[in-house]
């Protein structure tokens, strides 16, 4: 606990969220082993969680796994992790789990990408080279670009906005047929809102019309400057044109932006920021969805409702997770302090 903030109570209500079959592994600090053991045994953890001590030489400097490493799969299992420079974090993480570390050719933070089944959308900031744009050009890929491009099959999409579009939230949105590519996007003057695509998108899985369907964030000013959440909602707002304008459905989610608990800077808070399951659990009627909830610690219990009721609508069931008030000021939530190894084949 620090300024006001507990960064615990969220993990640990996460930890008291999933369900028997999950195995959950907590990255520590060696020094603090004797006092997180003391902390996960007061938990009403449900899941198997185990705490991974790390030596000194891979201090867990930061909450947010998501962008420490990447996994590369096969048919839902781990084959390896990857990261783009030597991480000790990683080396230990595959020693428990067993799998191979490998270095990547492609720097890209797990928080700047969304994978769909036949798309991968990523934030515009790293799909620019380090020089910046290629040659300026409108229409030539930055090599960057084409190193994400080579992944895997996977279609890569970009989150950004050109500037021309903010203040265009009347302008008509037109999908492209589902049964033709969308027209190719121009690579010159585009920019992206925040820090990462996944504060404000979250991939559903599902389809509307044939296109892919997006939860984009629509901010709402509240307990403060209506200018900061306005500046945010043109960008947005901005962005979901550039995304129809690729093929994607939308479906826009209210999001509040506030002072923060600590340092009281007006913030979004991150209803994006989710866990998702599209495949039904065998004892189960609807896929879960854990969705982040800051009613405990702000007056928010209506946009906790709201956004879990978007959820429901599509056919989820949805688990809030409270707690992530605590986070706020760190600009990350419950898909930034995970990372997903496993997931269970899909079941045919």
């Amino acid at each position: 606990a620090d300024g006001g903030v507990s960064p615990l109570i969220p993990i640990g209500n996460l930890l008291s969220a999933l369900p028997s079959d999950v195995t959950a592994l907590v990255l520590i600090d060696d020094p603090c082993l004797a006092s997180a053991q003391s902390w996960l045994s007061r938990l009403a953890a449900t899941c198997t969680a185990e705490l991974l001590p790390l030596d000194a030489t891979s201090s867990v400097s930061h909450p947010w796994i998501q962008d420490v490493f990447h996994v590369r799969t096969a048919d839902e299992i781990a084959t390896e992790l990857l990261c783009a420079s030597e991480s000790a974090i990683t080396g230990e993480l595959a020693n428990r789990l067993g799998l191979a570390a490998n270095a990547s050719h492609v720097t890209l933070p797990g928080g700047n990408q969304l994978v769909g089944p036949d798309f991968r959308l990523v934030g515009h900031s790293s799909l620019q080279d380090d020089r910046g744009m290629a040659n300026n050009a409108a229409t030539e890929r930055p090599q960057q670009w084409q190193r994400v491009q080579a992944l895997d099959y996977r279609t890569v999409r970009s989150f950004g906005y050109r500037p021309e579009d903010l203040g265009n939230a009347s302008a008509s949105i037109a999908l492209t047929s589902a049964k033709t590519s969308p027209p190719a996007i121009t690579f010159g003057k585009i920019h992206q809102c925040g820090f990462h695509v996944d504060q404000f998108v979250s991939v559903t899985g599902l389809r509307r019309d044939g296109h892919p369907l997006l939860l984009v964030a629509d901010p709402v000013a509240h307990e403060c400057n209506a200018r900061n959440a306005m500046d945010l909602k043109r960008k947005l707002d901005a962005s979901v044109l550039l995304l129809a304008q690729q093929g994607f459905a939308i479906l826009r989610n209210p999001i509040p932006v506030l002072p923060a608990i600590d340092t009281n800077k007006c913030l979004p808070r991150l209803y994006n920021n989710v866990l998702v399951e599209n495949i039904v659990r065998s004892d189960q009627e609807k896929p879960f969805v854990w969705v982040p909830h800051f009613g405990d610690a702000e007056t928010l219990d209506g946009f906790d409702r709201e956004n879990r009721k978007i959820w429901e609508r599509l056919g989820f069931h949805a688990i809030g997770v409270a707690g992530w008030s605590h986070f706020a000021s760190r600009n990350g939530a419950l898909r930034c302090a995970t990372k997903v190894i496993n997931r269970q084949p899909a079941q045919h």
